[in-house]
Formats: C-alpha cells, structure tokens, sequence
C-alpha cells in the first residue's frame, strides 16, 4: 500500500476519533443540559405546590382578622351579661351591634342572605318542612321562613326552611265559565 493511502486512512482514523470525541462532549453537555433542565423543573413544580397549599391554607386569613373583632366584641357581650349591675338594655343593643358587624364581616367576604318570603317555592334555594294550601296564590309561595338560607357569591351555601303555601286543589276542580 503506499504511503499516501496509509496517511489518509489515518487521518480519516484520526478525524473520526475526533469527529466522535466532539460527538460525546455534545451528548455530555446535552445529558447535563436536560438534566439540570429537569431539576429546575422538579424544584418548580414541587415551589408551585407548596404555594398552592398556602394559598389554599391562608385563603381565609383577612376574614378570620375580621372575626376576632366579632369575638372580642362577644366575648365582652358575655361578660357584661354576668355582671348583675349590667343594664340588661344595653348588653341587648350590645349583642345587636355585633350582630350586624358579624353580618358585614361575612357579606364583604360574599355571603349574602336570601330574601325568601313571598317569592316562588324552589327547591334549589328552599328546603320545604311545612305545606299549607292558600286559595289566594296560583303557584306555591314562600309564607314562612323557620331558617335564614345564604348563598356564597353565586352558590347556595344552605338552602333556607321555609313553610310552603300552596294552590289550593279547590280552584283546580272548578270548571272554567
């Protein structure tokens, strides 16, 4: 063989290695790449869970502020109601106080009451536990509200206990003229 070929294997010998050492580093630098890549991954994912867990945690913090003035207030109320030398009138208006700064507490965090009386029976809305029949309505009404029911921004959080008026079955059986 002549010498020219033989230095032109070797070279092409040599420029292989060397093409598969280049080859290497870059799957190297490749393999760290996508392996740091995934840790960060690993460290965002398991960052976004642990803040989803606090957010879930103190979701309620501003309104459970907003509540210890309620029970500072009533715990007050039930002091004063020990003291024999209270004026019963005012720990009443007292206790009527915290009452509506407990209701405004809860409606600036959404909580609303249902206006129920005299409207049309719904059972999403109203829990009937009473009927009585009233010839006076066409559809059955809201007469009497036994238990308040709220609603948490749009959604039903308890359905209010109403007593139900209901059509009388009399004017059903007349015969229209």
């Amino acid at each position: 063989m002549p010498v020219e070929e033989q230095d032109a294997q070797e070279l092409s010998c040599e420029d292989l290695q060397q093409v598969v050492a280049k080859i290497a580093a870059e799957k190297a630098e490749l393999e760290d790449r996508y392996l740091r890549k995934h840790a960060d991954f690993e460290n965002y994912r398991k960052r976004m869970a642990k803040e989803k867990t606090e957010a879930i945690q103190y979701a309620n913090t501003e309104l459970m502020k907003d509540l210890l003035e309620v029970l500072d207030n009533l715990q007050r109320a039930q002091e004063a109601s020990y003291d024999e030398n209270a004026d019963m009138e005012s720990v009443r208006n007292g206790v009527d106080l915290i009452v509506q700064t407990l209701f405004s507490t809860l409606n600036k965090s959404g909580l609303q009451r249902m206006d129920v009386l005299g409207k049309e029976f719904n059972p999403e809305l109203h829990q009937a536990i009473a009927n009585s029949e009233d010839e006076n309505i066409q559809v059955p009404t809201v007469v009497e509200e036994y238990q308040a029911g709220y609603t948490l921004f749009d959604r039903v959080l308890r359905p209010a206990m109403v007593r139900v008026a209901m059509p009388s079955s009399v004017n059903d059986e007349q015969p229209n003229e």
